[in-house]
Order: C-alpha cells, then structure tokens, then sequence
C-alpha cells in the first residue's frame, strides 16, 4: 500500500502538545510520527477546511521523517477524496462535519472517529448522536479500550429509548464501533542501560534505591488522587530493605495544587524521598522515564477512558503498578506485564451519582468539580496495594520478568504503524458497507438542514434580488484600475484561493467590460460558480460593475 487508506481530518491542537501535554495531544503527536514510520515515502492525504494546515501537516511528516507526497482534500471533499474512502477524524466525529459530508451524498466517502475522554458533556454528546442523521451505517468509531465501548452502547441505548418515547422515532444509525487502543512510539521509549545509569546518576538516585515512577498530570481531582498511594508506599516501606523513590513527573495546573503535594507527600509519605520533575522539561521528563524501576498510576478519575501512560511504560521495559480501572484493565495483564490493584465504586442502582450528574447539567459544578467529586467516591484498595509495592520493591527477577514480557507486547501490539494497520482495516470495513448502501440505492445529496445558502435564509433583508437577465455596465476606472481596489484591506479580506481568488475577480470584471452582457450571460461566460456569484457582487459593490433590470 502506497499510503492510508483514509485522509487524517488535520487540526493542529490535536496532533500537538505545544499548547497543552494531554493524553489526547501526546496520542495524536505519536500517531503522526507513527504514519510517518508506516508509510515514509507514500503519499498522504490530509483535509480540512483550512489549507492552511495541509502545511502545517506536511511540515509536521516531513520533521517526523516523510519523504512522500501530502495532498490537500478541502471540506466538503471532492472525487479524489471519495476513492480514497474515508476520513479520520481525532475525536468522535461531529454531526457538522457528517452534514457536511452529506452534501456531496451519503455516501461518499465514510467518516470515522476515536474515543478519548467520555465524561464531559461534549464527549456524552458525541457518542449518544451516533445513532441519529446525519451519519450512517458506514460512518465509525474507534472505541479506544473495552469500557469506552460499553459506556458508547449505554449512551446510544439511552439516547434511542428517549427518542422513542418523547418524538415517536423510529429508524436509528447504527454506528460501526470497534475496539483498538491507541499505539505508542516504542522505538522512542526503549531504554539502554547506559542510558538508566546517565538518568539515575543525574536524579541522583543510588544503586540500591527502587524508583516508582508516575508520569503525567499532577493534578489529583482529575488524573489520580495520590493519597492512597503515599500512605500506601509509607506502609511498604518498613517492610522493605531497599530505599524507595517515588518519582513524580509532570506539570501542575498552578502553585495550589503543587502545595497541596508537597504537603500531602510531607505528612502521609514521610520516611519516602520524592524527586519532583517538570514535565514541561522533555529532557528532564526523558531523564525521569529512565531512570525509573516500576511505573505506577493508580487513575481513580471517569476521565480517563485509555490511559497512555501504561503502554509508554511497556514500551520502555518498565512493570506496571495500576489501578484496575478504565482502559487498565485491557492493557496490563495482571502478573504478566504489571499488577492491577482492585477498585471500588458505588454501583449503578445506588443513585450515589444522580446529584452529580444535575449539578454539573445545570452549572452548579462546573467539569472540575463533577469529576473530582466521582473521584472521592471511588477507592483504591490499600491493603493490596500496599502488598504489591513491596512485591515489586523487593523482586528485582519479577521486575525484569513483567518489564521483558511488557516491552514484547508493545512492539508486537501496540506500536503505531501496528494500530495504523489495524485503522486501515477498519476503514476497509466502513468501505464495504458504503459501497453495498451505494449498489443497492444511489443515495443524492442532503442539504446541511439549520445552515443554508445565507441569500437563502436571509432572502427577505434586501429590497430586490439580482436576476439573470439584468444588464451589466462596467465603470471606466482610472490608471491603477482594479489594483487600487484589490489593494484596500476592508475590500481584500475576503479574498482567498477557495471562497473568492483573485482571478476570478479578474475574469468576472474583463467579462463585464467587453460590454452587451447580462448577468446571466457573464456568469455562463466565465463559469457559473459560487465564486464566480461572488465577485460579481464584490465588483458591484464598490461600483466598478452595475447592475440593473
């Protein structure tokens, strides 16, 4: 294969962490490298709105080591973009860009997204639509670990039945939904051993000290509440006879939450050392992730769906220490590659939850707090946990043991141009069935209902409507001629090479100056187009063209 078998939907905040380091931007940045690493020299399609980012995009393969070709699909798409058959796009996809679609057919080409955070409204939205128009039965979704499935069906269930009951409907979408997690750069997060004892010499950490890592946000109402673990690894502690370090890398939201750690770590961890790492740092962030023995997060937060931070750890060699929870559950294999410590929440008959749902609908709690209250409902086991830190602090065999058989797994599964192979498939799939939908019934174009042709919408503002059979006049214009007006930012903002280019101003105003037309008569002659309508009226509207019945 010569390239994906889908354009990438490219928009920059979600394939980058120059904005903000989250999974779903460390996910996305990983993905492009991982295309680059599957297809160096094939040729890529991106698409979007903004050619603009088709740039930014090939720049972004090219660092990444692309040699190949980057093609540009603009929005609504066009012939090229339905033989290549789909689009990916780094989120759920949206009911916008499924109506969009549907203006050049239904079928036209399949549409497919991937799950990421499922607890904030925007997430719940995107999934329960899924069964309702505008997508169809080829348009997909990624569901990124076996609980973002379920939760997806739950939401759709609820969403089917409301619509049921309250609007009598009867025909729903059922959207193709498979489970494939998201991949890493293993390469990347492989570790030497001279590179353990450069990293562990710079933190300073001695031959005899286990380092626990955790990797990620520091933030404890919205990754992991760290209690738990500080009073867990205090209790390990006088049962082992090596030191142990708990590294802890990452970026705080502010100097509160920092003070919140520090203090915390102080009173519930006091006999442990901590060694703190600015996440912000890539080098000192590396440096962490190297010198580290076990890595450790115990998410306790509905936020997180897959968990990225796990199968980095694989990929790096190290044994993991998780909570069995989210998407945990399906990537460390408890007493192969990791250990997963049991979890507890109130169960879905105990309604322990319904006033959390209303207070964050109704903006009593805003995301922050809705999420941070679940969190202090849900417990970590202690006692397990306090058992498994000292099984692996004590067992250097077990460590290397589980580091191996996870380092194994991740090249084997979870690398990217694996789980790019396994997108293509799936974008395989999609194709299947939009071309059966396609043989059985030809499937028109489907107007974007709630968004029409402004001049539609708005058709009764205006005192006449320009007709076909208006005559047009040209203005005699002094030397600088069209320039001088080209050249006026309040009239050149809207010029551009999609909606209004500049050569069809020109060809538009040396139609009109030939003489004896009419508009229908111009607009035949240069091409009846929406940019075409356009400069027509640009040009009438600084009165270098008229128009009258």
């Amino acid at each position: 294969m010569s390239g994906p078998n889908f354009a990438l939907y490219y928009a920059g905040d979600a394939y980058s962490t120059a904005a903000k380091i989250m999974g779903r931007q460390s996910a996305g940045k990983a993905l492009m490298k991982g295309v680059a690493r599957r297809w160096p020299d094939g040729e890529i399609h991106g698409f979007g709105p903004n050619r603009a980012a088709g740039k930014t995009m090939a720049q972004q393969l090219k660092r990444d080591g692309h040699e190949g070709l980057v093609r540009w699909r603009p929005v609504p798409g066009d012939a090229v973009l339905e033989q290549v058959g789909a689009v990916y796009y780094p989120a759920p996809v949206t009911q916008d860009l499924a109506h969009i679609r549907n203006t050049r057919g239904p079928t036209a080409y399949s549409l497919f997204g991937v799950t990421h955070t499922l607890s904030s409204e925007a997430g719940m939205d995107s999934l329960s639509k899924l069964v309702l128009a505008p997508f169809q039965a080829w348009d997909g979704l990624i569901c990124t670990s076996s609980v973002a499935l379920s939760v997806a069906h739950r939401l759709q269930a609820e969403m089917r039945e409301w619509q049921i009951e309250h609007v009598g409907a009867t025909r729903f979408n059922t959207p193709s939904m498979k489970i494939i997690p998201l991949g890493v750069d293993a390469p990347a997060c492989a570790r030497t051993p001279a590179q353990i004892e450069e990293a562990r010499t710079a933190l300073g950490i001695k031959a005899d000290e286990v380092a626990f890592l955790f990797a990620g946000r520091l933030i404890f109402h919205a990754k992991a509440n760290p209690a738990v673990y500080y009073r867990a690894v205090e209790a390990a502690q006088a049962r082992v006879a090596h030191p142990i370090v708990c590294i802890e890398a990452g970026v705080f939201p502010n100097d509160s939450v920092a003070d919140g750690y520090r203090r915390a770590r102080a009173d519930l961890a006091p006999s442990i050392r901590f060694i703190e790492v600015d996440g912000a740092d890539s080098v000192a962030y590396d440096r962490a992730w190297k010198a580290a023995d076990v890595f450790t997060s115990l998410s306790d937060n509905i936020q997180e769906t897959f968990g990225l931070t796990p199968v980095e750890a694989m990929a790096a060699g190290l044994p993991n220490l998780v909570s069995d929870w989210n998407g945990y559950k399906d990537t460390v294999r408890d007493g192969i590659d990791g250990l997963r410590i049991p979890t507890l929440a109130p169960g879905p008959r105990s309604g322990a939850g319904s006033d959390l749902a209303q207070r964050h609908a109704t903006g009593a709690d805003n995301y922050d707090f809705f999420i941070g209250r679940a969190s202090m409902a849900t417990v970590v086991a202690f006692e397990p946990l306090v058992e498994r830190i000292v099984e692996l602090a004590s067992n250097p065999d077990l460590r290397r043991r589980m580091g191996e058989a996870g380092r194994a797994r991740a090249v084997a599964e979870f690398d990217w141009p694996v789980i790019l192979d396994r997108y293509c498939d799936f974008a395989a799939e999609l194709g299947e069935l939009r071309r059966a939908a396609a043989t059985l019934r030809k499937r028109p174009a489907i107007p974007f209902p709630i968004r029409p042709d402004p001049f539609v919408l708005f058709q009764s503002y205006p005192t006449h409507h320009v007709g076909d059979d208006w005559k047009i006049e040209a203005v005699p214009l002094d030397d600088r001629g069209l320039d001088r007006f080209l050249g006026l930012h309040m009239a050149r903002y809207v010029i551009d090479d999609q909606v209004l280019p500049e050569a069809t101003l020109r060809a538009v105003h040396s139609e009109a100056a030939k003489g004896g037309q009419t508009v229908g008569s111009l607009l035949n002659g240069v091409g009846r187009t929406p940019a075409s309508w356009k400069a027509l009226m640009w040009l009438m509207k600084l009165d270098i063209v008229r128009a009258a019945p």
